[in-house]
């Protein structure tokens, strides 16, 4: 199978469509200017690429972030001649802010006491799943939907979810990408560490200071090439392979010798059959913060060994600024382009290269003959490391398309019933853990209760949770700190742990954990999305293995105003906490059971296998909500158990059912099981499946 790129999209501080940017890109132009979308009055640098000239669309669940996504998502989608409604289209965002500049006033006053504790409609396009949501509306019906958010990496990780999606036979293309706005939180969060630069900033110059924030957001979509060759269309570039990683190393500081960054590009490009002689650029993470640039210039030389002297390398954050979550995918679209327009852009501001960065950098456009292939590098938060390889159209060999079965060894659950007290049950090596949250501490806690002697290799186990509404209640404080005290005094220990992965990215630094870490955001079905992302990346083989689960933390802000937001009668105050993970891997010793995830949506059919004579159904959703889907399949009348006692209701219940339907094969009480779970999404409502057979 080959994976191509028929279209891409592109909104950024130079332009809104793709040919836009990258045409300016390559003549030199920058983005930058100050920033006027808030007040940034104390602000130790407030120089920014901001986008300007693009609407957001009226309704609760649109943002800056999902209005930039909407358009890229649009331009990608006109540019491969893909309608939603006339194929099996999936979509997979990245994103770390969502709605957080159109909320971030009222959730800090509504945490401070100067605002009513009222849900407000407004307050929809706050968690990262509004974007798909929205995005479903206007541009769907989408067959299957994802969120992820791995921080600066998040826009490669979906191309990753989207490329394992293209093996199955019920997807015929992915729309895949990122998007972020800027905000107050990051603004101050980035000064506050004393990562942004005051002036334009100056990738791999000796004299670099820092980054610049920007916004926008960056489209692919992905096909087989085989269908995309029946529709008869030409694509812009392939991608030949992609490769996810965890340095488990430090929640913001990258691994100064740059060991998993090279790692994650050596294997890219090993997926696609390709080696670095074939390489003819990289377009770099390119920060111009001081450590990390020097790291991945370290680990360029480190793949490329002497191919490192003809390899062209440059970095876009220089025009248009650090997209954040948008980053990884903007630069893999401009990477595709790279390869179809024959045309490499400058690394604008790089005047005189640090000793430490010496590398072949592009100081004009430079025009080759060919640009044969070319590895985008993206590298985030909690160490979450990502590079895509982008190429001619088949350059390399044809990937094999076995996707590999997927088992359950092992589960683990914190919780309490409703209303009941927190756990505090758990251990954690204090010196390890000193700066996690509480999402951090429960994730750290139920990951090593799941490994627990189990036989992995760490280097090839990742992690993912889902979470809903991430750290909203600890956002808001720092926000009205921000009010009260100014952005001088925001604090740089608390940030890192405001970024929706990092709890993800604790668990994996205390476990030493080196495969692909990220998160996951679908409201009440979070968990059930974070165990079918983790099924998708051990079938492709991204991972060998994955703990996977979700975390829900008691919070005045979700207890009583997100959870009742957003509650669609299933969840039942008073909200529980409640932490959940399972074991999957490839098939292998120590099984209990294999996996086999299901999705469907609207109101159509549930498709499932006839149950055997010991049977039983596990849900985080209401009995009548599970009769109501199992009514029309031989799965009708099939005794179902409830978690509510165990954990109550919350958004993770869904990993505590599918940990209790393991659980229930392992101590023989059935020989399969059936996990369902499902959430009201803005056009219609999405079942998440799973059936478990004993192994």
């Amino acid at each position: 199978m080959r994976v191509w790129i028929t279209g891409v999209g592109i909104v950024s501080a130079l332009a809104s469509t793709a040919r836009g940017t990258f045409a300016r890109l390559c003549a030199g132009e920058r983005g930058f200017s100050p920033i006027d979308l808030f007040d940034v009055s104390g602000q130790l640098a407030s120089l920014g690429a901001q986008v300007r000239g693009v609407a957001v669309p009226e309704g609760p669940l649109w943002s800056r972030a999902t209005a930039f996504a909407s358009l890229a998502a649009k331009e990608a989608m006109a540019h491969a001649g893909v309608d939603a409604r006339g194929a099996r289209v999936g979509l997979v965002v990245g994103g770390t802010t969502a709605g957080m500049f159109e909320n971030e006033v009222r959730v800090a006053g509504m945490m401070s006491g100067t605002m009513p504790l009222t849900p407000a409609e407004e307050l929809r396009s706050h968690p990262l799943s509004s974007t798909t949501d929205a995005l479903d509306e206007a541009i769907g019906p989408f067959v299957r939907m994802r969120n992820v958010a791995s921080a600066c990496s998040s826009g490669v990780t979906a191309l990753a979810v989207a490329r394992a999606w293209l093996l199955e036979d019920d997807i015929d293309v992915v729309v895949a990408g990122g998007t972020d706005g800027l905000c107050r939180l990051t603004l101050s969060g980035f000064n506050a560490l004393s990562a942004i630069d005051p002036e334009p900033c100056r990738p791999f110059d000796v004299s670099r200071r820092g980054l610049n924030l920007g916004e926008g957001a960056g489209f692919l979509v992905l096909e087989r090439a085989a269908r995309a060759k029946k529709r008869g269309r030409t694509p812009i570039a392939e991608l030949a392979g992609v490769a996810l990683a965890a340095e488990a190393h430090h929640i913001t500081n990258p691994e100064s010798e740059g060991r998993t960054a090279a790692r994650v590009m050596r294997e890219a490009l090993e997926r696609g059959g390709l080696s670095p002689s074939d390489v003819d650029y990289v377009n770099a993470h390119g920060t111009a913060t001081p450590l990390n640039d020097a790291m991945e210039s370290k680990a360029i030389r480190a793949v490329f060994g002497a191919d490192a002297e003809r390899v062209w390398v440059s970095s876009s954050k220089g025009q248009i600024g650090h997209t954040l979550a948008a980053a990884g995918a903007i630069e893999t679209a401009i990477a595709a382009m790279c390869v179809s327009e024959r045309t490499l852009p400058p690394t604008v501001g790089l005047h005189d290269v640090d000793p430490a960065c010496a590398l072949r950098h592009v100081r004009e456009a430079v025009r080759p003959a060919r640009v044969r292939a070319v590895v985008s590098s993206s590298f985030g938060f909690g160490g979450m490391d990502a590079a895509a390889v982008v190429t001619e159209p088949e350059l390399g060999p044809e990937m094999r398309a076995d996707r590999r079965r997927v088992v359950v060894s092992s589960a683990a659950v914190i919780g309490q019933p409703s209303g009941a007290a927190p756990d505090e049950s758990f251990a954690l090596d204090p010196a390890k853990a000193r700066r996690f949250d509480r999402s951090a501490r429960l994730c750290a806690a139920v990951t090593s209760r799941t490994l627990q002697n189990a036989p992995i290799d760490r280097a090839r186990t990742g992690v993912v949770f889902g979470s809903a509404f991430s750290s909203v209640d600890e956002a808001a404080a720092f926000v009205q700190r921000i009010f009260d005290k100014g952005p001088r005094l925001a604090s740089p220990a608390d940030f890192p742990n405001l970024v929706p992965s990092s709890p993800v990215g604790h668990a994996s630094i205390y476990e030493r954990l080196l495969g692909p870490a990220l998160a996951t955001a679908d409201l009440r079905t979070s968990g059930e999305s974070a165990i079918a992302t983790a099924v998708d990346l051990i079938a492709s083989g991204d991972a060998d293995a994955f703990v996977a689960g979700a975390v829900a933390v008691r919070s005045k802000l979700i207890d009583e105003v997100f959870h009742l937001l957003f509650d669609d009668g299933a969840i039942r105050a008073p909200r529980s906490e409640c932490c959940a993970a399972v074991l999957l891997g490839a098939e292998g010793a120590g099984a209990i059971a294999s996996v086999e995830p299901l999705v469907t949506r609207g109101g159509g059919p549930l498709v499932l296998p006839a149950p055997g004579e010991r049977a039983l159904v596990f849900g985080a959703v209401s009995p009548a909500a599970i009769a109501r889907w199992l009514e029309a399949t031989t799965w009708r009348g099939v005794p179902v158990e409830s978690v509510e006692g165990e954990v109550g209701d919350n958004e993770a219940a869904g990993g505590a059912a599918f940990g209790a339907a393991a659980r229930a094969i392992e101590h023989g009480r059935a020989t399969e099981a059936l996990v369902i779970g499902e959430r009201e999404g803005a056009r219609a409502s999405i079942v998440h499946a799973f059936v478990l057979r004993k192994l």
